[in-house]
């Protein structure tokens, strides 16, 4: 079987870029020799011989650690935090990595004192002794089919500390993506359950990468940008001479990526290793683990920077930090305060948050005293607050400074204020500068400067970080905005001698109703998107009356939210629809809005609020979109930037026909006139290349139309917001109208030739969606070129196109397979000679014919139906349990493989039989019928790796398009 070489190039660059950061490499039998516990992630010697060179400080002396207090410190450890499972045991891990271990010491003279050690070097990381190892222990199964991960883990003074997973080539030269790593690693905790994982985890492919924390879900793993890089900073750190010049770094030096030096030298540099670990890590009210982003850390940096200069006047710096909606600007707060406490040149400073809606609660005094009003606890923070945090609002810092005579003159005081407020208010800003000359003041806000207060705009802007940077990060969704036209009412043709009546005008939210529940049907029903939308409307009696317009039509589910609503329960929870009048009241933690109409005027305040809680990433969302009604002002239109707007929808309109050539330049000069030709310029066509391996000639240009028919799909959805509505008849004849044919087209296209090559599993979730979408949205075609609908016996046969999808089968099989490794090795052998030797096509297809029935032979042996008699579903549920169980190796294992696999299959076909059209719906439907019937079969690891395969084996047997 023809493996990619034992390192791989992701893997050689990324060891060659932490090389040049200060890691050293350490070689497999060194890695054995520093370990005390085969499985234990603790290297014992390395820590033993940080703790043997370490000094504590107590009664005025530094005194080394003995063997006992060595013992303690490895004890606290191994005992601790490397046995608590996964989440808790990185929880502990960072812990004692932050706080130290407590060990009792007796000193020389007799005397027992408690100490704190502490295992790592905070203030001189470089003091620290950096190592990186390859983990073969912790890699994948070998497969073909799969890219294979290499596993790294990075030690500081023998503590893990980083986990870097390299995804490489799979068997046939194809590149894997980094999202392979995630799920490696997600199946690998499943499957460890009480082993610990580093705290920072990376995922590196060929053309970048991501990190997370130990803990976080599939999507919290983002990129990083970082600050300032350019290509002098690459070639800068390309040029430094790794320490120690072993041959391994000078090997690994040749094979470099710049795309890995921004990630690694972001995320992995000793130094900035130890401050994210150390003061930029939070756990949400959600229960999810986050560490922080490139934004969130740049601009605390970039504000500290700011603080901790002071002018010839004595003023504290000043200035603005720009994040986008969305981006984490709540979580900047929280960790700008905490570093503005913990820096030795700003911790005698006391802070005051100026906000709008404070969050916290009037302080009770002593029993039977009234609650300390936010004046008198402003008025004791001014007079002695050295040190303290305050949050107020802008009316209580307006009274105190209304009855303070002087004006405050000193510079231990930081104002961090709420980039809003200035819109508002802007006169309560000029006082407040005036009568706080020398206090340092923040701005933090998301979107451009305002140009309310022409001396705050003066004032630097330290870091910016755009929507444009979040989309291209994946940190954000892109949201396009567009006014909704009213649905053209259809005209009734009145009766003769009929007495022709004038109905009274019914209000707004009547009028609109029927418009938005039509609009919402086209942009959420009808592409099978588990999406939700929100109404924001003015004031409670226009949320009632919407809501009873909406039961009246019964399109719609939906429901309102609010003050005067009532608790958040299942009708929320279930609601397509959401009305509400306060957008600080909508439920932040629900990803899944996707849509919201504006029939009311929003501040710049609740303008962030919406596009927070829109841009949030979620498997269902590529984009969303903000709708405001006839009559209803943007709030962007009043001084905003284009670059922090949302988007128009006319810019994605204009970009279709762009989109659309890249997708037509994939196909034959015949284009949409001959499906069988772009069937078999697309298919797969196999051929032995230079270096003598079998090759899919055409697997780029299938993989090319896989992608972009569901981008074009994506933003054809997104384009045709603004276009009539189905049945107006105003769509004919419009550009439109060739591109939805011609997605249709391509979707045709990219099925059928998916299933000769036997790629039908590459689809996912998007893509089925975007393949049901198509049909639906398609005109009628009855082309006589070209009949897709059935087989056409008209056609002469293609003996060569008839052996390429005959060798694309043998290769799936070879790669699924549950044969031995020499019968794989054997028939990888065959087809590849099958190629090399010159035959004509009916010949090689007589020998791939004879293969095909030998491998039918080999089935038979394991007593498991042929691959003949097996139906597409029945050898996926196959694959699934060989990969998860292993091989059958007796009697009794393969009677249970068949039961699994049979009742699998059931289950399958009645959740596709049940769910036709909704892949989330029938997803949740398996998982209903499995988990009892797997639990009481298999053991609780294997049950929940097979029910972690069911959207894979969802998507491999999906119904073949009608």
């Amino acid at each position: 079987m023809s493996r990619a070489p034992v390192r791989g190039v992701v893997t050689r660059s990324t060891l060659g870029w932490l090389q040049r950061l200060g890691w050293q490499y350490l070689a497999p039998n060194r890695r054995c020799s520093l370990r005390g516990d085969d499985g234990s992630m603790l290297l014992d010697g390395r820590l033993r011989q940080y703790l043997q060179q370490l000094r504590f400080e107590t009664h005025g002396e530094k005194w080394p650690l003995d063997a006992d207090g060595i013992a303690q410190v490895l004890a606290a450890v191994t005992q601790g935090p490397l046995r608590r499972g996964s989440n808790a045991g990185s929880d502990a891990l960072l812990v004692a990595l932050r706080n130290g271990v407590c060990v009792a010491q007796r000193l020389p003279d007799g005397r027992t004192v408690r100490a704190t050690v502490p295992l790592v070097d905070w203030a001189e990381p470089l003091n620290n002794q950096w190592d990186i190892a390859s983990a073969r222990d912790e890699g994948q199964p070998l497969l073909d089919a799969a890219p294979r991960i290499d596993v790294l883990v990075g030690y500081v003074n023998g503590l893990p500390l980083l986990r870097l997973l390299c995804v490489e080539r799979d068997g046939q030269a194809r590149w894997g993506r980094d999202a392979a790593a995630i799920a490696l690693h997600a199946r690998q905790v499943r499957a460890r359950g009480n082993a610990c994982s580093p705290p920072l985890l990376l995922a590196l492919d060929r053309r970048g990468g991501r990190y997370a924390c130990s803990g976080a879900p599939a999507g919290g793993w983002v990129r990083w940008r970082e600050h300032g890089w350019n290509a002098d900073a690459v070639q800068q750190l390309r040029d430094t001479v790794p320490m120690p010049r072993t041959g391994a770094a000078e090997a690994n030096g040749r094979w470099l990526r710049a795309v890995h030096a921004p990630l690694l030298a972001g995320v992995a540099a000793p130094a900035r290793v130890l401050a994210l670990l150390r003061g930029f890590m939070h756990t949400g009210a959600d229960g999810q683990p986050r560490v922080a982003r490139a934004a969130q850390y740049f601009a605390v940096q970039a504000g500290l920077a700011q603080l901790r200069c002071i002018d010839a006047q004595g003023c504290r710096g000043r200035g603005h930090l720009r994040l986008a909606a969305g981006a984490g600007m709540a979580l900047t707060w929280h960790w700008l305060v905490q570093h503005v406490q913990r820096d030795p040149w700003l911790r005698h400073c006391r802070v005051l948050r100026v906000r709008q809606h404070p969050a916290v609660a009037p302080q009770a005094g002593r029993r039977g005293e009234l609650p300390v009003s936010p004046g008198r606890r402003l008025a004791a923070f001014m007079a002695d607050g050295r040190g303290c945090t305050l949050q107020t609002t802008p009316g209580t810092l307006q009274a105190w400074l209304r009855r303070r005579d002087a004006e405050h003159d000193g510079d231990d005081l930081i104002l961090l204020v709420d980039a809003h407020l200035q819109a508002g208010q802007p006169g309560w800003v000029e006082r407040a500068r005036e009568r706080l000359p020398r206090a340092g003041w923040l701005w933090l806000g998301n979107g451009p400067l305002p140009e309310a207060v022409p001396s705050v705009v003066s004032e630097p802007l330290l870091f910016a970080y755009s929507n444009a940077d979040a989309i291209a990060d994946g940190l954000l969704a892109p949201v396009y905005h567009h006014a909704l036209q009213p649905t053209p009412p259809r005209r009734q043709r009145a009766k003769r001698g009929a007495t022709r009546l004038v109905e009274p005008a019914a209000p707004p939210s009547v009028r609109w109703a029927s418009t938005i529940a039509q609009h919402l049907r086209d942009t959420l029903q009808h592409t099978e998107r588990n999406l939700r939308a929100v109404l924001l409307v003015h004031d409670a009696e226009t949320m009632r009356r919407y809501q009873r317009a909406f039961a009246k039509d019964g399109a719609v589910h939906s429901a309102m939210v609010g003050p005067g609503c009532g608790r958040a329960g299942a009708a929320q929870q279930q609601a397509q629809l959401l009305i509400a009048s306060d957008p600080h009241a909508l439920p932040y933690l629900d990803a899944r809005l996707a849509l919201v109409y504006l029939d009311t005027a929003v501040d710049s305040a609740g303008l962030a609020r919406v596009l927070a809680l829109l841009n949030r990433p979620h498997p269902h969302k590529h984009c969303a979109w903000l709708v405001h009604l006839p009559g209803v002002p943007a709030p962007w239109q009043h001084g905003e930037a284009d670059g922090w707007a949302p988007l128009p929808l006319q810019q994605v309109q204009a970009g279709l026909s762009r989109q659309h050539r890249r997708l037509r330049a994939l196909l034959p000069p015949t284009g949409s006139a001959d499906f069988h030709a772009c069937r078999a310029h697309v298919g797969p066509r196999w051929g032995v290349d230079a270096h003598g391996q079998e090759r899919d000639l055409h697997r780029l240009r299938r993989r090319c139309l896989h992608q972009r028919v569901t981008g074009f799909g994506q933003q054809l959805q997104a384009a045709m917001l603004g276009l009539p509505g189905e049945g107006s008849g105003a769509e004919a004849d419009t550009p439109q109208q060739r591109y939805r044919y011609d997605l249709h087209f391509c979707s045709l296209l990219r099925d059928a030739v998916a299933a000769e090559a036997c790629e039908a599993h590459l689809s996912a979730d998007e893509d089925v969606r975007i393949r049901h979408w198509a049909r639906e949205r398609a005109p009628e075609v009855r082309d006589a070129g070209w009949d897709y609908l059935g087989a056409v016996d008209t056609l002469p046969t293609n003996p060569r196109q008839e052996a390429d999808a005959l060798h694309s089968l043998l290769r799936h099989q070879l790669e699924t397979s549950t044969i031995g490794a020499a019968a794989r090795l054997q028939l990888q052998r065959q087809l590849r000679g099958s190629l090399a030797t010159p035959r004509t096509p009916a010949e090689r297809l007589q020998c791939l014919q004879a293969l095909q029935a030998l491998q039918v032979l080999r089935l038979r042996a394991l007593e498991l139906p042929a691959a003949g008699s097996a139906t597409r579903v029945q050898l996926a549920c196959r694959g699934v349990l060989v990969r998860i169980l292993g091989a059958p190796k007796n009697t009794a294992q393969r009677q249970l493989h068949h039961a699994v696999a049979e009742q699998l299959h059931s289950a399958i076909g009645a959740a596709h039989a049940a769910q036709p059209r909704a892949p989330h719906l029938a997803l949740a439907d398996l998982q209903r019928r499995l988990t009892p019937a797997l639990a009481a079969v298999l053991s609780p690891t294997h049950c929940e790796a097979v029910l972690a395969q069911l959207p894979t084996l969802l998507a491999d047997t999906a119904p073949a398009p009608t």
